[in-house]
């Protein structure tokens, strides 16, 4: 059942959202190159201890500041909330730390103002030289569940790098917090019949830290698997065989 019109929309207004933790080191570049391409950069400085909503303000981005830490879910939520609420029509996020090039927004935002995007996810699985192996075969097997559980084929599910019609907003809210939340809105875009594109985008990795955490956020995802099969009363083809090696870590 089609849960929002999916009328074409050839004028809109696209809003850049970043959530960002800890970004000092990268946070202004990253707004200063992705400003030209959109409307609005907002980054939600979810409670980060350094100078990260400082800079990025001093870029040229609105900034919205989590007075502490609750997760970069809890942070694309407000995000997204706010800027659904001041009228835009798209929300492009994209990461802080470097890792996703502004100069690709275009990809993006070409398919928003033709008025056939709903819900794009950058696939960086064209060229996958710059990505280290272990996180090839973990996206990749992440990728082949949440597709299956989707019902349609998305490369790069564990690509942060996308664009959402603000209108699915209310649909993709969901109850995760943390780096599921990006999955979760996956699962609940595709429940509520909204078509999800993919647009080829680099693989760039530099010297910057992850924030994932391997066990933790495996379990999470597990978690919210498992809530997805209570739900739909199937469990996705892959999903043992993250169990098993999430058990194996």
């Amino acid at each position: 059942m089609q849960a929002a019109s999916q009328t074409p929309t050839t004028t809109c207004k696209i809003a850049a959202l970043i959530p960002a933790y800890r970004e000092a080191m990268a946070i202004a570049d990253v707004v200063k190159r992705t400003l030209p391409h959109v409307d609005l950069v907002l980054v939600v400085d979810d409670g980060s201890p350094d100078d990260t909503a400082r800079l990025a303000k001093e870029a040229g981005a609105e900034v919205i500041v989590h007075a502490v830490n609750q997760g970069k879910g809890a942070a694309m939520k407000t995000g997204m909330k706010t800027l659904t609420e001041r009228g835009f029509d798209y929300i492009l996020l994209l990461d802080g730390d470097g890792q996703h090039a502004p100069e690709e927004v275009s990809r993006f935002t070409a398919l928003a103002r033709a008025g056939t995007a709903y819900v794009v996810v950058g696939n960086r699985f064209e060229n996958v030289k710059g990505m280290p192996l272990v996180r090839r075969f973990v996206n990749s097997l992440m990728s082949r569940i949440i597709s299956n559980a989707c019902g349609v084929r998305i490369p790069d599910t564990q690509c942060g790098f996308r664009l959402i019609r603000s209108s699915l907003v209310s649909y993709i809210m969901g109850s995760s917090d943390h780096f599921d939340f990006e999955t979760e809105m996956l699962l609940l875009a595709s429940r509520a019949g909204f078509t999800i594109q993919s647009v080829p985008v680099s693989t760039i990795y530099g010297a910057e830290k992850t924030k994932i955490r391997p066990v933790q956020d495996t379990i999470k995802f597990i978690k919210l698997m498992r809530r997805w099969q209570r739900q739909s009363g199937t469990m996705p083809a892959g999903a043992a065989e993250l169990r098993q090696a999430g058990a194996e870590k």
